[in-house]
Parts: structure tokens; C-alpha cells; sequence
């Protein structure tokens, strides 16, 4: 079983540094945006309990420029088992199309106003 690390990542300096157009972000052949990260594993834990931390992994030739600031912390999760308690009460929305309506949409004609 692998280790799984839970955390946050700060969205709104994401956003603020994306839009003051940081180096760490490129716009992919799609059109999404992404984020060029550095994370890494301590050797401790911080006073928070952290034991990991990412920060925006400038091009190398703008990190004096842009700085390479922090983003998030993450620590080591606990490995817990997931029982039909924790899942019993899921439901997905009614209006999520399911394989037979998405195979419909699939072959629908082209004119479609959607």
C-alpha cells in the first residue's frame, strides 16, 4: 500500500500569481492551465505536524525574479479502511447521464443546440 498525504494548496495565491503571470505557469496543447511544482518530504515534522511542502517551481532563469514561494503543507495520512458505513450514504445527482444516455449524446446529430 502506498502513502497518501493529505493537505492544502493556497488557490488564491495560485490565482494571484498566475495572473501577475509567474513563471511556473503554462498553458498546455488543451488550453488548461498548469502549475509547475517542487514538493518534497522532510525529515520532520514541523510544529504543525507538516511533513511535506510545495512551492511554484519557477523556469530556472526567473527564480531570483519570481521567487519560488510556498503554496501548501501536507502531512501523512492515517490509513483507514473504507467500510459501507462511510459510502452508504452517497448518491449521485439524478442528472448525471449514465453510459446508455452518454452512448445517445455520442450519436446524436451535430445540430444539437448544446
Amino acid at each position: 500500500m502506498s502513502t497518501r498525504f493529505y493537505g492544502s494548496i493556497c488557490v488564491s495565491d495560485l490565482v494571484d500569481l498566475a495572473h501577475k503571470k509567474h513563471s511556473a505557469f503554462t498553458k498546455g496543447d488543451n488550453g488548461k492551465i498548469y502549475a509547475n511544482v517542487t514538493i518534497w518530504l522532510n525529515d520532520e515534522n514541523d510544529k504543525y505536524g507538516n511533513i511535506m511542502a510545495a512551492q511554484l517551481n519557477p523556469k530556472k532563469d526567473l527564480r531570483e525574479t519570481d521567487g519560488q514561494p510556498y503554496i501548501g503543507n501536507f502531512k501523512e495520512a492515517e490509513a483507514k479502511p473504507v467500510t459501507a458505513r462511510d459510502t452508504g450514504s452517497l448518491t449521485l445527482p439524478s442528472d448525471i447521464p449514465s453510459s446508455e444516455k452518454k452512448n445517445a449524446y455520442e450519436n446524436a446529430p451535430d445540430d444539437l443546440p448544446f
